[in-house]
């Protein structure tokens, strides 16, 4: 599902219209389109008339990497690191070569080349077929000017008026590091990702400013939990920031509940996450990776897994498994009636009666329980010689333990239990539905959900401010003039990003870092900063934040009901008497419920 929030006219507005992975943009369209027409206006352009920002987060980039289905990239790297690239652990480098480079398109340039053997090598490499050319050098941190030499050469060569030309990236550009092997993948990945992730935004770009005539910027979710207008967005930017808005509203709801420690677990249609938040800020580790490749840099604790409710159940060796493949939204689960034979989890969930067939999708879809009970018939049951009803609780148990020791290794890494003090958060369409035997498995005892669950990342979108990073190298013997001088260009430089995206600057707020030899960093404003370089302090990096901070959606307030009436008793293996009692979300509020049982609401289970 593609899902869209809408806000500020009264209570938040759901949209979930269905993927389209050969283009996104055009479910994207379709979201604007329905929620258009649930405001009651008769044309798109009346809609985006009393738009006033669009923020949009999404997998591109994340489906790319995860898939390895980007482009041919070409990789110049020091002469006698083709092989390592930068990287002492020949394990790191093989998360690389040759998912995202083959090994015969990395060449290493000598220290000495000159011009002629720089357009000799470049020459081969797009003999070769490539499309896309990284340039990643030993030491090219502070000062990478030999690397942009190198870009000066291969505009020279294939310059953008011709078909053949080029693009090619600098690592000294894309991560401001003194680590080589990082700077080197990080260059690599956002080369990898680049292409998929600018066509569709600019397609969407086009759609709303040229076909309709709006007026605003389309605000791209960044992975540090703000956004940018896509001209200043860098695809590798992205990866994962979808999922990770859904922490940021976790952490937001913490903050806002006083709770200490929160275990934040999101299911959709392809993949399973699970993260940590504690005293309402999202863990961070010292490193991460993106997909297997590692990346030596402050990351958030998040960790994922292919699960979802399209994930394929299958046999093997007696065993129940899932994933890694997935149906999508088309041909989609067996009882999706389009085409789809596997088994999926989303037809285990409604055979043991926890999503409705008439009600999914707000009862816009009707969902053939006959074919999921064909499909786990074929696919699970006789493999097992168990009764349906049997394999579904098995499919359903598989899905449970593969998201229970994906939290457990997430708790590992945060360093904490679970424990009476910790709370599950679950989201997502699918996550409120194995939740409580989640928590029963990790020993947690409190679980929150949420009306807006289904869309909780673009909620986490929603409260997200715009967010502008800057960085500087430092390499002059004079750090103090460097400092106080490079500071004012990047200021300036904020200033007119901010006023370009139509943010008032005296509204924004600004912090300075500036990071040592050792890592250090150490938070200044500009007046502080030549106090602290006295201090002995020798720079490396100038960093500057630029933060804008936009009113944040009110959540829906309700008041108790008068009556928790059940709405109907639904077979389920799953249920001690056979039955599950199913009610309607609108009417609990301020009642207790005697489990098990079913709350249904519209868009979410």
């Amino acid at each position: 599902m593609t899902d869209t929030l809408v806000t500020g006219a009264g209570e938040p507005l759901l949209i979930k219209v269905e993927s389209t992975p050969h283009d996104v943009t055009v479910s994207f369209m379709q979201s604007l389109e329905n929620a258009a027409m649930a405001m009651g206006h008769a044309t798109l352009r009346g809609f985006l008339d009393e738009d006033q920002l669009i923020r949009w987060s999404s997998t591109i980039t994340s489906n790319v990497l995860a898939q390895r289905s980007g482009p041919k990239l070409g990789l110049l790297v020091t002469a006698g690191h083709e092989h390592d690239l930068y990287s002492s652990n020949p394990a790191d480098t093989a998360q690389v070569i040759p998912s995202l480079v083959q090994p015969e398109h990395v060449t290493g340039l000598p220290a000495n080349a000159d011009r002629a053997e720089i357009v000799g090598i470049l020459k081969r490499l797009i003999d070769q077929g490539i499309r896309r050319i990284s340039v990643s050098l030993k030491g090219a941190f502070p000062n990478g000017h030999r690397e942009l030499e190198i870009l000066r050469i291969v505009g020279e060569q294939f310059p953008d008026h011709y078909l053949g030309s080029v693009p090619a990236l600098a690592g000294s550009k894309m991560l401001m590091r003194p680590d080589d092997m990082s700077r080197t993948f990080f260059a690599l990945i956002n080369s990898y990702v680049h292409n998929s992730l600018a066509n569709s935004l600019y397609k969407a770009d086009d759609a709303v400013k040229v076909d309709h005539q709006w007026k605003g910027d389309i605000l791209v979710g960044h992975l540090n939990g703000g956004v940018a207008r896509i001209g200043k967005t860098k695809a590798v930017d992205t990866i994962e920031s979808d999922p990770l808005f859904g922490t940021h509203a976790s952490a937001y709801v913490a903050i806002e509940l006083k709770l200490p420690r929160v275990l934040a677990i999101d299911i959709g249609g392809t993949t399973g996450k699970t993260s940590a938040v504690r005293d309402g800020r999202i863990e961070m580790q010292a490193s991460g990776s993106f997909f297997g490749i590692p990346v030596r840099m402050p990351m958030a604790v998040l960790r994922s897994n292919a699960l979802g409710g399209g994930s394929v159940a299958r046999v093997n060796n007696g065993t129940v498994t899932l994933g890694p493949d997935r149906m999508g939204a088309a041909p989609g689960p067996a009882c999706y009636g389009l085409g789809g034979s596997a088994a999926t989890l989303t037809d285990a969930l409604v055979n043991l009666g926890l999503v409705s067939p008439s009600a999914f999708l707000n009862e816009r879809r009707v969902l053939k329980i006959e074919l999921a009970i064909g499909a786990l018939d074929k696919h699970i049951a006789k493999p097992l010689k168990v009764s349906t009803a049997l394999a579904a609780t098995q499919v359903y148990a598989c899905a449970v333990a593969m998201m229970a020791d994906l939290s457990r290794d997430t708790l590992r890494e945060a360093g904490w239990p679970a424990d009476p003090d910790t709370v599950l958060f679950a989201y997502g369409g699918n996550g409120p539905l194995v939740a409580t035997s989640i928590a029963e498995a990790l020993g947690i005892t409190r679980i929150r959900f949420f009306a807006l669950g289904t869309v909780f990342s673009a909620y986490g979108s929603a409260i997200a401010g715009v967010l502008h990073v800057y960085e500087r190298a430092v390499v002059s013997a004079d750090p103090v003039r460097e400092i106080t001088e490079a500071g004012a260009g990047l200021q300036a430089q904020a200033v007119r990003d901010l006023q370009g995206e139509g943010f008032e600057p005296s509204r924004a707020s600004f912090v300075w870092e500036i990071e040592d030899a050792c890592g250090q960093q150490r938070s200044a404003n500009g007046a502080l900063i030549a106090t602290a370089l006295c201090g002995g302090l020798k720079p490396q990096l100038l960093r500057l934040t630029a933060r804008f901070a936009i009113a944040k959606p009110i959540l829906p307030k309700y008041t108790a009901s008068t009556a928790a009436a059940v709405k109907e008793q639904r077979a389920s293996p799953l249920a001690p008497a056979g039955h599950l009692p199913v009610h309607n979300h609108s009417t609990l509020f301020g009642r207790n419920l005697q489990g098990p049982a079913v709350v249904e609401g519209g868009t979410f289970t």
